[in-house]
Order: structure tokens, then sequence, then C-alpha cells
């Protein structure tokens, strides 16, 4: 059953753009991550104080920028003051936080297939959704392939009801017993997680429950192998050029 699950994202995915060498969640991350070669990309979206989606892993800008404190206490404009590049390397100082729609302008400028994580603020679930489709809804091609993902149900939730024709993924870390009713209640097409969890068993029958399944974040080539052949439908890695060269 599973060869008759549609494919959305294929098998290697850059992790917030090429993370394991370039600043995480940055245009230079996704330049890099097209530049070698990956197939699809992944980053995380959250929303500032004033409601505009900008492209952030963390509730707070401290880990991966030279600012402080909650990205929703921050405006946009605060927000493009940030240098969220030095952290990782000179060669990147003035990198900028990106608004989102920046970064989907990169994505649509290339071939690559896009995996949104909406990733709120824990409280601002809803109107981060509803920043993250409206956006898309200005400018996202409807035959463009794109899957949006997140660990909040409420999330998905909001954003199926605005935008129900883009396939949804639901992350988890440990999976848990009542995946499959969670996959069905929030209508997702992919079940997202740690490859701690991963068995013969659960890949069996998240295929045969209709699903993909998606394994977070693999920079081992022999490790997205094994996995790959179990039946595990795609990866999220730091260096995509590691696993296509494998």
């Amino acid at each position: 059953m599973g060869e008759n699950i549609p494919t959305i994202l294929p098998k290697i995915i850059g992790h917030r753009g090429a993370c394991g060498s370039a600043p995480e969640n940055t245009l230079a991350s996704i330049a890099r991550a097209i530049e070698l070669g990956a197939p699809a990309v992944e980053f995380d979206a959250t929303i500032s104080r004033d409601g505009h989606p900008v492209i952030m892993h963390d509730f707070n800008v401290d880990r991966c920028s030279d600012g402080h404190g909650p990205v929703v206490l921050k405006t946009l404009d605060e927000i493009s003051q940030i240098d969220a590049g030095s952290w990782f390397s000179p060669q990147f100082k003035n990198e900028r936080i990106p608004p989102l729609s920046d970064a989907l302008a990169l994505v649509l400028s290339s071939n690559i297939v896009l995996n949104l994580e909406i990733k709120p603020t824990l409280g601002w679930e809803e109107p981060t959704a509803r920043a993250v489709a409206e956006t898309l809804q200005k400018v996202w091609p409807e035959d463009r392939q794109i899957l949006v993902s997140s660990m909040s149900t409420l999330a998905l939730d909001v954003f199926h009801e605005l935008m129900p024709n883009i396939p949804l993924g639901l992350i988890v870390y440990a999976v848990p017993d009542n995946w499959r009713d969670l996959l069905d209640r929030h209508v997702c097409h992919s079940l997202h997680c740690n490859p701690a969890f991963v068995t013969q068993e659960l890949i069996t029958a998240v295929h045969a429950s209709g699903h993909r399944l998606h394994i977070y974040t693999i920079n081992d080539p022999a490790q997205a192998q094994a996995l790959f052949d179990m039946g595990v439908d795609a990866v999220f890695t730091d260096h995509p050029d590691r696993l296509l060269a494998s």
C-alpha cells in the first residue's frame, strides 16, 4: 500500500537550509542547500510582535544571533537589525533573520521542494498559522509542491482551514501510541520523528495507514542508507551534500 501514497518530499531534505555549512534559517543557508543540489529544503516560520512571519526555529533569538529575547516581543523592523550570521562564522557577518516572504521568493527562484515548519511561540499558535497561510496565499503557486508541518496540532488545524489543499506533516519526538489517530484527525500526510523511535513495525504500519515517515536529523550517510533500506521515505539533514554523495 505504501507505494500508492503520493510523494511530496524527496528522500533528502536540507535541514533549516543547509545548516551544517551556513547559519541556520537564513537566506544564506537556503541558498547553500540549493547550491549543493538538495532536492528539498526545510525551514521554520514563527511570528513577530507586529504579526509578520519570520524564519526562526527558537522562541528567542539568543542562540542564533547577536540579539536577545523572545521573537514575539520584537517587531519586524527590530528583527531585521539583528546579525544572524556572525555566531556561525565571520564570513556570514550581517546575515539577517529573513521574513518568510523573502525565504519563499528564494525557494521559488529554484526547483527545490519546500517543507515549511510552523514553529509558533507557545500561546501564539493560531496567529502564527494564520500569518503563514496568508503569506503563502499571496505568493505560492498552486502547482508548486510544498508540505507544511508542525509540532502544534492547533497550528495545523488553523492552517488547514485556510489552505486545505496543502499537505500537512505532524512532527513528534517520541512516536505516541495514538499516532494513527492524530494523523487522521489533523488530516496529515506524514509523520516526522526522531530516528531513535524508528522500527520496521512502525514503518510498515505508517505505510499501511496511508501515510509517509520522515526522520530528523540524519547527518551520517550510512545511517541514512540504513533507514532508506528499512523503508523510511525521507530524512532531514544538516549536510545534504554528504548524503547526496553516498
